[in-house]
Formats: C-alpha cells, structure tokens, sequence
C-alpha cells in the first residue's frame, strides 16, 4: 500500500460524511426516499473503503472477502429486519 491510500480513503470518507450531513439536513431538494437511498448508498461506500483499504481485504484471498461480504449483507439485513419491526 503506498502513502497516498489512507489519506486519500480518509478525505473521501471526510467529504461524503459532510455530503450526507448536507442530505440529512434536507438542504437540497430530494424527496425524503431519495434522500435516504444517496445516504445509504454513500455508507455503504465508506464501509467499503475502509474495509478494503484499512482492513487490508484488497489483498486478501477471494474466500475470505467473500466471508466478509456474507457478514455484512447478513448485518445489514438485520438491521433492516429489526427497524421494520418497529412500527409494528
């Protein structure tokens, strides 16, 4: 990994962190269902990139990013579970 990676990983995750702010604060006239699928795209992304920069999963066998792949569909596919319960 060279020197510019993580500062590089590390401004994204500044600005898109800033861009979601920007979103959650409905400065910009999206509807309320856009709004929430940019933002969760945009974590989504960041998990991402620190994942396979900080975590090293780059570099990695296919079978273990595969591994971690399975974990997080199945913990966001909890989380999504468990607030579809709550209105409930």
């Amino acid at each position: 990994m060279n020197n510019t990676a993580p500062i590089a990983v590390w401004s994204y995750l500044v600005v898109a962190t800033l861009l979601e702010w920007v979103l959650a604060k409905n400065l910009l006239s999206l509807g309320t269902i856009y709004t929430n699928i940019v933002i969760a795209a945009l974590a989504a992304s960041q998990i991402l990139a620190v994942a396979m920069v900080f975590l090293r999963l780059k570099y990695e066998p296919r079978g273990i990013v595969g591994i971690a792949a399975a974990s997080l569909f199945f913990a966001v596919l909890a989380v999504v579970l468990a607030l579809g319960s709550i209105g409930h």
